[in-house]
């Protein structure tokens, strides 16, 4: 699960998700089951964390579609490039250029997220070695690319 936090860390678009829920509790979580020498009792704890983080969030327990909230109300440069935009087009000012590279990063990060976002409980119980009650969350693998994407267009009009 190294290569999770590894996606999770090499987001800078989105980057500010990482301070938020669900990627805030999880990467707590992720980090120490992959530093050595942490209690079991602090896994448990950092992992119960996270899934209350998303049954706060959501009512069908879905990561994914916590996932989707938390990107769908993220301010980041790229939603607010495109804002102003959008704006400019409706007053008739020249647009922004937005480079080909932070187009790129937008597509690449969402294909991240989404492969985070179709991470299930059980790829996470795995890490705690426990036998005991672990709560559990669901995950409908939400194509979050395809999604913001849709929202984009939908906001360009």
């Amino acid at each position: 699960m190294a290569d999770l936090i590894k996606d999770i860390n090499s987001l800078a678009i989105f980057g500010g998700m990482r301070k938020k829920e669900p990627l805030a509790s999880l990467t707590r979580f992720l980090k120490l089951a992959d530093e050595a020498g942490h209690s079991q009792n602090d896994l448990i704890e950092a992992y119960a964390e996270f899934v209350n983080a998303i049954y706060s969030m959501r009512p069908d327990a879905d990561f994914s579609g916590a996932l989707w909230d938390c990107l769908k109300s993220d301010e980041n440069a790229y939603i607010n490039f495109t804002k102003t935009n959008v704006m400019r087009r409706r007053t008739g000012e020249e647009e922004l250029k937005i480079s080909k590279m932070m187009e790129v990063a937008v597509e690449r990060e969402l294909e991240i997220l989404t492969r985070i976002g179709n991470t299930s409980y059980i790829n996470l119980q795995s890490m705690i070695f426990y036998e005991g009650y672990i709560a559990q969350f669901k995950t409908t693998g939400i194509d979050l690319k395809s999604r913001y994407l849709d929202m984009l267009k939908a906001l360009n009009g």
